[in-house]
């Protein structure tokens, strides 16, 4: 248990990081903000540098740099029309009368880095690559409302919809990166991800890319004729390190610029240095306890104890959250409203939770049968104890550290919980193959609203690759999320979710834990911008380092880095 003492050291802590995150803001650059090279930290190897197939964390950051969307969102991310967004391919777009369709027009300046043109039949390739079930695209099923891509003319790329929905702009601008059809119509597309494009990109974007050696360094250059205006960077460099561990030590080290996720202990060794800052950006991380509602050894029977609602809320309400999340995280952590994060357009601080209550637990509990012999035992029903298994991921010590006092609060209502740590890939699994009671999940939320359908609905509980991995089904949650997609109204849309979060908070699928607070860990030399929740890193570009400041390696050639990056031994 963390004690008085180090809960006020650590609320020390974050005062002074957010004092320092607020004081000292990107000042605005000047004629010598061009050049430099940023060097990542990163734990993971890429895997291939492909858009539709991507989803290695590092191949998706890299990708962020080579290629580009039709548009993009500002901070606020809102999904729900095209309100704060930019042109990125296109300069501007246009709607019909009736809503089933945009025309974008295409910037003429954007090329490929090998000096083509970006045109709308490249739109209107990618678009037909992403839906092809041969190439198994993750995203494709993201763009079904999306019935086919005209081009009226090679500058102009028109999306047409089956139906009109208030995140249909979201679909066509920021669902697809948009691809090089003269270098990829050759390709079949279930050949993609072994092709030589997948290892030796070419994108649009405003890097380009120069090499990837396997456990060691991806690097990009600058494009110094990106249509948007040259990148104040000269160059970005992934390191990747060997573990997790060694990804902070090379920030503090001085051998890498930047390190996105700091822990507790790493936010300490950073405050105390003045070469270091830490940098607070938004989050669209979410944790919770999850339950299976079907039987882990037969998914045709429901779970004998965890399908029971009131079962399900009155464990809820015997989980003191706030309680939790100080014991664990003291500041450095918000408690969970449910399955939306704050970060949301869609987010609401007034929507209703179920309380603690230790009292009221017991009695529904009473209420369902599950009944103690005498005060403090583990209740049983018909002779059957109510015990359940947690699997938790041991590489995650707050996670491993919570199940511990859920374990604790859940005894006090009269639930025998066993917990059951497990190494990471036999954690994903057990949770893929739905082989467990109750697991201690998180996951990364899609920014669009709609993204719930994929993690809540009953089609994705069927589903037998569906992320619904706890089952969870509600006729009346599926409806209320069928109006909010269906709605072009974004206050409409908005008043339908709201009513979905809320249904889905009282069905207690889960116990909504915690949102954690990221923080990233910066070289004071360079001034970052624009942090994003969904992508931290969608504005590099836009990064820089003063002149002044800049050391060895931001002069060096780019033969030259590999031994100033390369992995440890």
């Amino acid at each position: 248990m963390t004690t008085g003492h180090s809960l006020r050291s650590a609320t020390l802590l974050l005062a002074v990081l957010l004092a320092a995150c607020s004081q000292r803001g990107p000042s605005v650059p000047g004629s010598g903000a061009m050049g430099g090279t940023l060097v990542i930290s990163v734990a993971a190897d890429a895997d291939e540098f492909l858009p539709p197939l991507t989803v290695n964390v590092t191949s998706v950051q890299v990708d962020g740099q080579l290629f580009e969307h039709l548009a993009r969102p500002n901070g606020a991310l809102n999904t729900i029309g095209d309100a704060g967004w930019t042109g990125e391919l296109a300069q501007r777009w246009s709607w019909a009368r009736d809503s089933l369709s945009i025309a974008f027009h295409l910037d003429p300046r954007a090329h490929w880095h090998d000096g083509q043109p970006v045109r709308a039949r490249d739109v209107r390739f990618t678009y037909q690559l992403y839906r092809d079930p041969r190439t198994g695209s993750a995203s494709g099923p993201l763009l079904a409302l999306i019935d086919s891509v005209s081009t009226p003319d090679s500058l102009t790329a028109v999306f047409w919809f089956k139906q009109r929905s208030p995140e249909e702009f979201y679909d066509a601008a920021y669902q697809l990166a948009v691809l090089p059809e003269h270098l990829l119509d050759s390709v079949a597309p279930a050949d993609l991800a072994t092709s030589a494009f997948a290892r030796h990109p070419i994108g649009s974007g405003p890097f380009r890319f120069v090499r990837w050696t396997p456990r060691q360094v991806v690097e990009l250059a600058a494009d110094t004729t990106y249509h948007l205006g040259r990148p104040r960077l000269d160059r970005l460099i992934w390191s990747i390190a060997p573990d997790p561990n060694a990804t902070v030590m090379r920030v503090l080290a001085g051998e890498a610029d930047v390190v996105e996720f700091l822990r507790a202990p790493d936010l300490a060794q950073v405050a105390a240095r003045s070469d270091l800052r830490a940098v607070r950006y938004p989050s669209l991380g979410s944790y919770f306890l999850l339950f299976n509602e079907h039987d882990p050894n037969d998914r045709a029977r429901e779970h004998p104890i965890l399908s029971d609602r009131s079962v399900r809320r009155a464990l809820a309400m015997a989980v003191d959250r706030r309680k939790l999340v100080r014991s664990v995280f003291d500041t450095l952590a918000s408690v969970s409203l449910g399955p939306v994060t704050r970060a949301m357009s869609t987010w609401d601080s007034t929507l209703a939770q179920l309380p603690y209550n230790l009292d009221s637990a017991r009695v529904l509990l009473d209420a369902a049968g599950w009944r103690a012999a005498s005060p403090g035992a583990i209740r049983h029903r018909n002779g059957v104890p109510l015990g359940f298994t947690i699997i938790v991921p041991s590489s995650s010590t707050p996670r491993m550290r919570m199940a511990v006092l859920l374990q604790s609060m859940l005894r006090e209502a009269g639930a025998e919980v066993r917990l059951e740590p497990l190494d990471f890939p036999t954690w994903v699994q057990r949770m893929t193959t739905r082989h467990f009671d109750a697991s201690m999940a998180g996951m990364q939320l899609d920014p669009a609203p709609s993204g719930i359908m994929q993690n809540w609905s009953s089609a994705a509980a069927q589903a037998k690759d569906g992320n619904n991995f706890g089952s969870y089904s509600n006729p009346a949650f599926d409806a209320l999320l069928d109006s909010a997609v269906s709605r072009t109204d974004t206050a409409a849309a908005h008043r339908f979710y709201r009513d979905a979060y809320a249904m889905l908070i009282s069905d207690a699928p889960a116990i909504w834990l915690y949102e954690p607070m990221n923080f990233a860990a910066v070289q004071r030399r360079v001034h970052p911008v624009g942090l994003r929740a969904d992508a931290w890193w969608a504005n590099l570009d836009r990064w820089y380092i003063p002149r002044a400041e800049r050391i060895a390696r931001d002069r060096i050639g780019a033969a030259a880095a590999p031994s100033m990056v390369a992995a440890r031994p």
